[in-house]
């Protein structure tokens, strides 16, 4: 699977490239982007009648119905990826597991999705949110499912039709609410921060903390990052982003799900989504969607 991905990618940096020699002066246009994020709750969880083969199909008509262009998932064990990347024939992903340290396999991924006629990826890397970010940490027995340290999946996207440039990140963070939340959050805002001026930057995941009521959040977006829920001009759906494989609790308001924009983006909408089958859900997060305008 991964020789299959390294192909694809290096396909993709040839075609950016070609196509940035030949049409310089879409550069300038404008990109509508649909994007998501969506913990998909491990197949690996002991969820009775919400286990994954029961809401797999319900997760693939959830991102056909919204058929974003970019998603960024977490809690993806491989078994959900290769099965995701058949039935999804719109998308092609990227990333590794944190486990691992190369492949995809029992430990739990952060993979980016992407509808490929609209999006090469120039050049996509990982790193880890430890002291060493750049060095994977001990590889882990593969009985272990969640070893290995929380990893952050990137990629730099050539957008086809206009020529324009996106850098994507995609992560999940440490159910911890303590020190190694905020060290993550600022590694991450940090390299949002060193990317070429002007350059547009999503950064999606699951945070495992309150938006707008969190130190994570606000160290998160301290140098740049705006929360694309606080920037939308239209909002859909609850705030709160965990359900629990259930509709929305009225007294719940947590929203640890979050999608940031850096550089010159708007956000027409936000969304919360709600896409359920008679009650059953495709998992204990709602995913949340947005629509980009990068100018």
């Amino acid at each position: 699977m991964m020789q299959r991905i390294g192909t694809r990618l290096m396909a993709a940096f040839v075609v950016a490239a070609v196509a940035g020699v030949t049409a310089p002066s879409m550069a300038s246009a404008q990109v509508s982007l649909n994007v998501m994020t969506f913990n998909i709750r491990t197949s690996a969880g002991r969820d009775g009648d919400n286990a994954w083969p029961n809401r797999k199909a319900l997760l693939v008509e959830t991102i056909e119905q919204y058929a974003p262009q970019v998603v960024g998932m977490q809690e993806a064990l491989g078994e959900q990826i290769d099965y995701l990347d058949q039935m999804l024939s719109d998308y092609r992903w990227l990333g590794i597991d944190r486990g691992l340290n190369g492949g995809v396999g029992l430990s739990e991924a952060t993979p980016i999705f992407y509808r490929y006629a609209e999006l090469s990826p120039i050049e996509s890397g990982n790193f880890w949110l430890t002291d060493t970010p750049d060095t994977p940490p001990a590889r882990q027995s593969e009985g272990r499912r969640r070893g290995g340290g929380r990893i952050v999946t990137w990629a730099r996207f050539y957008h086809r039709d206009t020529g324009r440039q996106i850098y994507v990140f995609n992560t999940h963070f440490t159910l911890r609410r303590d020190q190694s939340q905020l060290d993550a959050a600022a590694l991450i805002a940090a390299r949002a921060a060193a990317l070429p001026a002007g350059a547009a930057a999503i950064v999606m995941g699951d945070f495992n903390a309150d938006a707008e009521d969190s130190d994570t959040w606000r160290v998160t977006t301290a140098h740049g990052l705006r929360d694309a829920w606080v920037e939308a001009d239209e909002r859909v759906g609850p705030i709160a982003t965990y359900g629990d494989f259930g509709p929305p609790d009225a007294a719940l308001a947590e929203r640890v799900d979050w999608i940031l924009v850096g550089g010159p983006i708007d956000v027409p909408r936000a969304e919360t989504v709600l896409h359920n089958d008679d009650g059953r859900y495709p998992s204990d997060h709602y995913p949340v969607a947005a629509r980009l305008v990068i100018r």
